[in-house]
């Protein structure tokens, strides 16, 4: 991921405050479930740019 989102950047240091090692796992969980639904939207964004090319290069 080339740059932090808000939401991980208070997740990262919401970690390095954690004090158990659950709380670390759940913070950990909720860190690669951001992450990606990053990737998820990156990915959905391209194809919807991908497709309005190809519509474009159609007509």
């Amino acid at each position: 991921m080339a740059s932090y989102s808000r939401t991980m950047d208070f997740l990262h240091k919401k970690l390095l405050q954690a004090t158990s090692k659950d709380q670390e796992d759940k913070i950990v969980d909720w860190m690669l479930a951001e992450a990606k639904l990053k990737q998820t939207a990156q990915k959905n964004s391209q194809n919807i740019t991908s497709n309005k090319n190809k519509s474009n290069n159609k007509i």
